[in-house]
């Protein structure tokens, strides 16, 4: 078995070392337990490990203290701390001493996998920017020189290097004046000019072989008596290599620069998702309500239908950001990409898109027969709304599109935007004919915030970032072919054998209403509160509030409700997870469902694990709401 890193497991726990050192080994990764920080020191003496998972507190030190003591060839480890919520204080102090995330227990095996691929990945990088920065290092001190003596660039001497170096033979160069066919239009005239004034010392220049080719030169001059008169010796190193591993340099450092933005895009994205989201929810919600209750000519349903669409708006961005920080965290499950494709362009024509394609050849050229793919719909529709979106500004609004679609196979890897890995994949591919990418920019265009765009004018900045982001997360790659006459995304996704499966009909509002069955909602904000009774009671349920957990579980002490719609994260007291729990000792039967504005985390799976039908994000629309709150009633 390929072993995809050594992973060193310090905690004080036995049954938990036992049973997360076994979930790990089994997914590939060699795991070395210790429970205590000086066992723990001991193995870093005598082995080499990748990652170290730390327990902050341990009997004999505190976990980050073992940092302390890495050396030699473990100095590049990776450290992700694990602590309990009382200990949250004490992880951060070990992040400010180089830990790279603490992890909260119990510790939640999907987002324990992620953070440590997302970990060893930070590692990688830094550790080809330490050799990139050797290599530059040991290119520069062992280069080979050319050594010539001149005389106002008239070739007196040089030596073997040299002429293999410029590819001439001796008998062409010596004697002749030799500037103009070693050193570039461009260099030349400083090169001259140095030689005038008598200049001597390092400089560099681009060189120029025999058969044309460019090449970037450092040259060390000095002055020297030569058969009796005062000459000029330089030395000329060819520095291609060097100036090469100096690009590579820069580029590990951007894309370090890329993996520290993200982390910290991620952190911002968790800590303001929640809050954002509850604010959103009443500006979702409320309108829909209000809608509801006015026929179609009534005043104001224009100004109310426009406030719900300008807060599905920002629900969006916030949901973008999460997709960049976070990853695709959609329901997967098989689709027929032409189907997507095709459903996409019609709703485009018909909806939000409109105006803008309506100067707009758009074409689609669709593979019969191609095979399907593993993927969320929701997010490959965000992918071809985001790329026939800028499609449509590069052609400023007059021009083609054309989406199409086909089956390759590829037997061998090939270089392309990034490297593409062999293998069998559906190519959605999306084209304009206009102005195309400068180059000079294509190489940022998936950076987060990174926009050509005019202020103001449309777009977050994160419309390429969440194509870049959602299909790596589908195990795709991407290709982009950019000139004068056009720009084309090619976007790879691997095929699956499976059959698609069947389109479902969503049901009408009707389907939603209840029969007065009683709803608890626990949530700690009143304005939350009375969103969820307000949508509630008008799907014809008997709704009641709590703010807090231990309100809820009192509640329940004494009276008995149909379901209980759950909060994930309140100010005080208990969190959902916890007031589940209690709850279910008073009724193993209770029906939940779990309603937050947090993106979907560890907690939410161990309620989901306890028996919690479902996770809804905030801000929720009635159908999304009335959908679960059924599933959930009929929940067994």
């Amino acid at each position: 078995m390929n072993v995809l890193a050594r992973i060193l497991l310090v905690d004080d726990e036995p049954r938990f070392c036992e049973s997360l050192s076994g979930i790990l080994n089994l997914s590939g990764y060699l795991v070395t337990t210790a429970q205590s920080g000086e066992e723990a020191i001991g193995f870093l003496t005598k082995d080499v490990f990748d990652l170290l998972l730390l327990d902050v507190e341990l009997p004999d030190m505190l976990g980050y203290r073992i940092m302390d003591s890495l050396k030699d060839e473990n100095v590049g480890a990776v450290t992700i701390m694990l602590t309990g919520n009382a200990a949250v204080e004490t992880a951060i102090e070990a992040l400010k001493k180089g830990a790279y995330d603490y992890l909260k227990k119990p510790v939640d095996h999907d987002l324990l996998f992620k953070t440590i691929g997302k970990a060893l990945v930070h590692s990688r990088l830094e550790k080809a920017l330490r050799v990139s920065e050797e290599r530059s290092k040991t290119m520069a001190e062992a280069s080979w020189e050319g050594i010539v003596i001149h005389d106002n660039g008239q070739l007196l001497d040089a030596n073997r290097q040299f002429f293999d170096m410029f590819g001439y033979q001796e008998n062409e160069l010596l004697g002749e004046q030799i500037l103009d066919k070693i050193v570039s239009i461009m260099s030349l005239p400083e090169v001259s000019l140095r030689i005038e004034n008598d200049i001597i010392g390092f400089h560099e220049a681009i060189g120029v072989k025999k058969d044309g080719t460019e090449f970037p030169i450092e040259t060390s001059s000095r002055h020297m008596e030569y058969r009796g008169k005062r000459v000029r010796t330089c030395a000329i190193r060819d520095i291609t290599e060097r100036v090469k591993a100096e690009q590579e340099k820069v580029e590990l450092q951007k894309q370090l620069a890329i993996s520290n933005k993200m982390e910290i895009l991620g952190l911002m994205a968790g800590s303001v998702a929640h809050d954002l989201n509850n604010i959103l929810s009443g500006i979702v919600t409320l309108p829909e309500l209000l809608l509801m209750r006015m026929d179609e000519n009534h005043e104001y349903r224009k100004t109310i239908t426009l406030i719900q669409e300008t807060g599905q708006m920002a629900a969006s961005v916030v949901s973008d950001l999460l997709t960049v920080a976070r990853g695709a965290t959609a329901e997967k499950c098989v689709w027929d990409p032409n189907i997507l494709v095709k459903n996409y362009v019609a709703t485009a024509k018909e909806k939000a898109l409109d105006s803008q394609l309506q100067d707009i050849d758009v074409k689609l050229d669709c593979e019969f027969g191609l095979s399907n793919i593993y993927c969320s719909a929701v997010h490959i529709n965000k992918i071809l709304m985001n790329l026939i979106g800028n499609a449509v500004e590069e052609t400023e609004g007059k021009g083609t599109v054309v989406i199409s679609t086909k089956n390759i196979s590829l037997k061998h890897p090939f270089v392309g935007y990034e490297p593409i890995a062999a293998g069998d994949y559906v190519v959605i591919s999306v084209s304009d004919d206009g102005p195309g990418i400068q180059q000079e920019n294509i190489k940022k265009i998936f950076e987060p915030f990174y926009s050509k765009k005019q202020m103001g004018r449309s777009g977050t900045g994160l419309g390429l970032a969440i194509v870049w982001n959602t299909v790596h997360d589908h195990g795709g790659f991407i290709d982009v072919q950019s000139d004068d006459g056009g720009t084309t995304f090619n976007l790879y996704f691997p095929i699956t054998k499976k059959a698609a499966e069947e389109e479902k009909e969503l049901p009408s509002i009707e389907q939603y209403r209840g029969c007065g069955e009683k709803i608890l909602v626990v949530d700690d904000q009143e304005t939350q509160q009375r969103i969820a009774r307000d949508l509630l009671d008008g799907l014809g349920y008997k709704t009641e509030t709590v703010g807090s957990g231990e309100e809820a579980v009192n509640y329940i002490r004494t009276n008995e409700v149909d379901l209980i719609v759950l909060d994930m994260i309140m100010d005080s007291g208990i969190n959902g997870r916890q007031t589940y729990e209690e709850i279910l000792k008073i009724n193993p039967k209770q029906r939940a469902l779990i309603a937050s504005g947090f993106a979907e985390n560890g907690e939410v799976k161990q309620t989901l694990l306890l028996g919690a039908s479902q996770f809804v994000k905030k801000p929720y629309g009635l159908a999304q709401m009335g959908q679960a709150v059924k599933q959930a009633l009929s929940w067994m």
